[in-house]
């Protein structure tokens, strides 16, 4: 008989529920607190609550069996270690469903799904960072003022830079120079003749 065991099935199929109830339940022991919506949170909450209650006796049988829904040695370890020593005093009531309104887009109905005991996790102010006084480096001394710095003489496998002189130019090159000059002026005395050339090229488009 099936009496009393209807669950919502999330509008999804079952490998996919699991999966997705099982990642809720990480989320929930690794940040105590994450946001969902109700009817999935109703759902994992009985995950979780489950997977508490069996960690409380500390046995290697308990651990397989919190093994085999979260798939990580390490969130094991806390879920035995710091999740439920907070509860010890408790038999029940372990997560608590808060409603917080809805979501915009499609309306769904949004909550807090959170563990009602948790460990409460102080921030440390940030330090200013102070900048460190660089010292001389190794082998080298402190520079004192007025000192003046030695000029170092280049080693001997450094190549040396030759500076070569610029000769006088020769009479063909000043002869070069004075015909440039001339047409320049030459040009610039002809400023018109474009002109002339572009208006005989309308007037016979016209024609």
């Amino acid at each position: 008989m099936r009496h009393r065991k209807r669950r919502s099935k999330l509008s999804m199929m079952t490998a996919h529920r699991n999966a997705t109830l099982r990642n809720m339940v990480r989320s929930l022991f690794k940040h105590q607190r994450i946001e969902t919506i109700v009817a999935r949170a109703k759902e994992a909450r009985r995950i979780a609550e489950h997977l508490i209650s069996i960690s409380k006796t500390d046995s290697v049988t308990a651990r397989r069996r919190a093994y085999d829904v979260l798939a990580d040695r390490d969130l094991v370890m806390k879920l035995f270690k710091e999740i439920t020593p907070l509860f010890k005093s408790k038999t029940s009531g372990f997560t608590r469903i808060i409603p917080i309104g809805f979501r915009r887009g499609d309306g769904a109905s949004l909550c807090i799904f959170e563990l009602t005991e948790r460990k409460i996790v102080e921030k440390k102010p940030k330090k200013k960072k102070e900048k460190a006084e660089k010292g001389p480096a190794e082998g080298q001394e402190p520079k004192v003022k007025g000192q003046v710095e030695e000029k170092k003489e280049p080693h001997a496998h450094e190549p040396k830079i030759k500076t070569i002189q610029k000769s006088k130019p020769t009479l063909d090159e000043e002869k070069r120079a004075e015909k440039a000059k001339s047409e320049d002026k030459k040009a610039s005395q002809q400023r018109g003749f474009m002109k002339n050339i572009r208006g005989l090229f309308r007037k016979r488009g016209d024609r």
